[in-house]
């Protein structure tokens, strides 16, 4: 009996060799584009001055864009003079550990440069007694920029802008907590019985595992610009662009922090989600003018130092890995009389911000623009 090779029989089959595979012959993923300013001459004794830091930001905002100008770097971004705009910043409750005040009004400076209506531009994070300690003190007037907090303090006289029941809250199995501020809260739910609707029904919710977004950024032409701070956190690692913007636009935010985790999703979650999220965020910056790589929210100077760095990208998970990078670098050596600290090590929402496809923690994927 003749004995035929299978390849014999049926020579129109390609060989298939490694160097030929569909992964091969796949284009490289495009790397994040991260413009950067890095000049101490920024800040004198922890105080950023305005119009050097109002240049670095034109600098970052040319070198991204590529366009020499507010208008058109605006417009390449994706942002039109018709839009709103709503600019998060990172306010805990101190003026130098979160965005300072100088970087903000540069960013807001140049979109009405560019032509947006300083009355459709809205600076804004979750809790006013924290903005108001950090600089950032709630302005509601015709014709300026507007301060405003998702929620208002007892007395003040700028209502809250709240959360939207109207539009799809992002949903986790980790059950929360309500407290005062989120959206389904109610007084009666610290006994545990949910006080009667109108309608007579039990209203809000005993086991809440919904967050919901605040209605700033939940109407169709609002764009998003995400300033947040290169501040080391005890619980989050770095409570940088991804946590701020993240953290900060929803209500029901306690359950969805997971330190102990290796990989936490629940942040890039957020930040990819499409349409409240995603599509809307048109920039990140972050604020290294003043780098605190230990302690928590409250500045202290053993553990700050003053690189005056300033980035700005698309890809916040980016951001916010380089930020961690120079706190590892300074908690090695961080001063004369000052003892080495551990490392940080894993943060598990930025490992899991990269593997849902939020931005990347890969430095051979980065894309360095040094400006001057």
């Amino acid at each position: 009996m003749t004995s035929y090779s299978l390849f014999a029989l049926l020579p129109w089959i390609p060989l298939l060799h490694p160097h030929h595979s569909h992964a091969a012959d796949a284009p490289p993923p495009p790397k994040s584009r991260i413009a950067m300013v890095e000049d101490p001459s920024l800040l004198t004794n922890f105080d950023p001055d305005p119009a050097a830091v109002k240049n670095a930001i034109a600098s970052l905002l040319s070198a991204l864009s590529g366009k020499s100008n507010a208008a058109d770097a605006w417009k390449e971004l994706g942002i039109d003079p018709d839009d709103t705009v709503a600019v998060k910043v990172t306010a805990r409750g101190n003026p130098r550990t979160g965005t300072r005040r100088q970087v903000t009004d540069a960013v807001t400076a140049s979109l009405v440069a560019a032509g947006v209506k300083p009355d459709h531009i809205t600076i804004y994070d979750k809790r006013e007694v924290d903005m108001t300690k950090s600089g950032y003190p709630t302005k509601q007037e015709s014709n300026q920029v507007q301060v405003r907090a998702i929620i208002a303090s007892a007395a003040s006289d700028v209502p809250g802008l709240g959360f939207d029941s109207t539009t799809t809250p992002y949903f986790s199995p980790s059950m929360g907590e309500l407290i005062y501020g989120d959206l389904k809260f109610q007084s009666s739910l610290i006994d545990g019985i949910p006080a009667p609707s109108s309608s007579g029904t039990a209203s809000g919710d005993k086991i809440p595992y919904w967050s919901y977004f605040t209605k700033l950024i939940t109407p169709k032409e609002t764009k998003i610009v995400n300033i947040g701070s290169m501040t080391s956190d005890p619980d989050l690692g770095i409570y940088g662009c991804c946590a701020s913007l993240a953290i900060g636009s929803v209500d029901n935010s306690r359950r969805l922090l997971k330190p102990n985790a290796d990989q936490d999703t629940t942040i890039g979650e957020i930040l990819t989600s499409d349409p409240l999220l995603k599509p809307k965020t048109v920039l990140h910056i972050s604020d290294g003018l003043i780098l605190q790589f230990a302690g928590g929210k409250d500045f202290d100077a053993n553990y700050a130092t003053t690189p005056g760095l300033l980035l700005a990208s698309t890809d916040p998970v980016a951001l916010d890995s380089i930020a961690l990078a120079r706190f590892e670098k300074m908690r090695a050596n961080p001063g004369i009389g000052v003892p080495p600290i551990p490392k940080i090590g894993n943060v598990p929402h930025i490992a899991g911000a990269a593997l849902v496809g939020a931005g990347t923690t890969d430095p051979k994927q980065m894309e360095i623009l040094k400006v001057k």
